[in-house]
């Protein structure tokens, strides 16, 4: 179990981030934040969504303020889980396993988006630490509370499915469940975890870039994590997307490494120590700032109010990917959502590509609104 000063460590860690993303940000990062936002403002009803999660997002408050305190107590309960996880390996410093997960980015530019998916993650990483728990102190109790939490997961994203999966491999109770989720959903799991190039997330390999920092989590990963982690690095390679996964149990590596016996031996132990506690640190601070760098940036904003106001019915066309910060603005778009490119036809449309039927009537950075023949 965590001590209070533990916990309050990792309260700092997960609150130095968002108090950057706060000030520095006064909006939301992320395409699809702004579906799930425009939700919460009676703008947009986004389809699809697992049925807890609807509910939750469909009654979030329409205050940017409330829905980041929202994100940051979802971003600490994964910390309290991943700083809970490091308790099982090392009881004294295990919540150090908390502060190694900020050596990659992944976790903490996933928590600053609203989506469904951002719901399920701390229950995940619970589920995970029941999971290992049940493993180490050999209670069959502590599965059925892991199996519990990722079927609970799944009323929030379907992605949990790839946990059930991950935990059947080592585990007769997780068995079943995965069965029967992989006769009834198979077909959704192939389209959902195969490489989509046309969307950034959905890339296959350049994930690895991500998990650079944690990369050397691999030389001393507990026997007992190298299924899992072999799956959600399998997950990882096919889109980058899925890199948060494989986070907490990389964390764990260096978290062995860090309290490993034979390294008090060296004459080095404290500077190696000291670095590794001090790169963390230091990319706590880093990500928080590349964080206020992620889209939608501020030329945006200036394009698409631009563009509507030479509408005279506030129906622009657009790149899909913009879909999303136009409804929010209260504009009517033509796509949304998705990697397919529509034609232009006659009328106003916002742009990064040229369009030989259309004609530029202003540039914003890379943006360029066009009115169209």
């Amino acid at each position: 179990m965590l001590s209070h000063k533990q916990i309050a460590i990792i309260f700092i860690l997960a609150a130095i981030p968002f108090a950057f993303y706060t000030i520095l940000r006064p909006d939301l990062v992320g395409y699809d934040s702004y579906a799930f936002y425009s939700q919460a403002c009676g703008k947009f009803e986004v389809l699809g969504t697992p049925l807890i999660a609807d509910l939750v997002l469909k009654n979030i408050p329409c205050n940017i303020y409330a829905i980041k305190g929202t994100l940051f107590l979802l971003f600490f309960a994964t910390l309290l889980g991943i700083g809970s996880l490091g308790t099982l390996f090392h009881k004294e410093k295990g919540h150090l396993a908390a502060v190694f997960s900020f050596l990659a980015p992944t976790l903490f530019f996933h928590a600053i988006r609203l989506e469904n998916d951002q719901l399920a993650y701390p229950i995940l990483i619970w589920a995970t630490y029941f999971y290992y728990k049940a493993k180490i102190t050999k209670e069959k109790k502590y599965e059925l509370y892991a199996l519990a939490l990722v079927i609970f997961a799944a009323g929030f994203w379907q992605g949990a499915i790839y946990f059930l999966l991950a935990f059947a491999i080592t585990s007769i109770i997780f068995t079943i469940p995965a069965i029967t989720a992989i006769t009834i959903y198979w077909q959704q799991l192939i389209g959902n975890t195969m490489p989509k190039a046309t969307v950034n997330e959905s890339q296959p390999l350049i994930g690895l870039g991500s998990i650079f920092g944690l990369a050397f989590g691999f030389a001393l990963l507990p026997t007992i994590l190298y299924p899992q982690t072999m799956i959600f690095l399998i997950l990882l390679l096919l889109q980058q997307k899925f890199a948060w996964m494989i986070t907490p149990l990389l964390s764990i590596g260096i978290l062995m490494f860090y309290t490993n016996p034979k390294l008090d031996k060296t004459k080095w132990t404290n500077f190696a120590k000291g670095v590794l506690i001090s790169t963390a640190i230091c990319c706590v601070v880093a990500w928080s700032l590349a964080a206020s760098e992620q889209a939608p940036h501020s030329h945006t904003w200036n394009a698409i109010d631009y563009a509507i106001q030479q509408t005279d019915d506030n129906i622009l066309q657009n790149d899909w990917d913009l879909g999303y910060f136009i409804i929010y603005k209260n504009g009517n778009t033509t796509a949304y959502g998705g990697g397919t490119k529509i034609p232009f036809t006659k009328g106003i449309a916002i742009t990064k590509y040229n369009q030989n039927n259309c004609t530029t009537l202003k540039e914003f950075d890379d943006l360029n609104v066009v009115e169209c023949d």
